[in-house]
C-alpha cells in the first residue's frame, strides 16, 4: 500500500516531493520502465521521465477536476521548484500554465495553500516573460 511505503521509506520533505513527482510520471505513463516495487519513487538524481512532459500533463488537469485541484497545484509547484529552468526549456508549456493558473486565481475557489502556491507560480511565470 502506498501509505506503508511512505511511512517506511521517506525520510524528509525533499524525498516526499520526489516520490510524488515520480509517482505522477509513472501513473501518467511518462516513465515507461516496468516497476516491480515502489522504490522507483525514491529516485531523486536522475528520474527516467521528461519534466516538460510532466508539466504539460499536470497543467492540463489543473482546471478539470475541482476535487483534485489542490493536488495538481501542489505537484506543479513542486515540479517547478525541483527543475529551476523548466519554463525556459518549454516556453509553450510555460505560457499554457500561466493562462491556466491565471484562471484558477480569478476563480476564487482555491484553498489558501493552493492560492499561495498558484500566486508563486504565476509570479515566476510573469517575471520570466510567460505571463498572459
Amino acid at each position: 500500500m502506498l501509505s506503508d511505503f511512505i511511512n517506511r521509506s521517506i525520510a524528509d520533505q525533499d524525498q516526499a516531493e520526489a516520490a510524488n513527482l515520480n509517482y505522477w510520471a509513472h501513473w501518467l505513463g511518462l516513465d515507461r520502465r516496468a516497476q516491480t516495487d515502489d522504490f522507483f519513487m525514491t529516485e531523486r538524481d536522475r528520474p527516467a521521465w521528461d519534466a516538460s512532459a510532466l508539466l504539460r500533463e499536470l497543467a492540463v488537469r489543473l482546471d478539470r477536476a475541482v476535487e483534485y485541484t489542490d493536488l495538481y497545484v501542489h505537484s506543479v509547484w513542486a515540479l517547478v521548484l525541483s527543475r529551476r529552468n523548466l519554463f525556459d526549456s518549454d516556453p509553450y508549456a510555460a505560457r499554457e500554465l500561466a493562462g491556466r493558473v491565471g484562471v484558477l486565481l480569478d476563480g476564487g475557489t482555491l484553498s489558501s495553500e493552493s492560492r499561495r502556491k498558484s500566486e508563486s507560480l504565476y509570479y515566476g511565470l510573469r517575471t520570466g516573460g510567460y505571463g498572459v
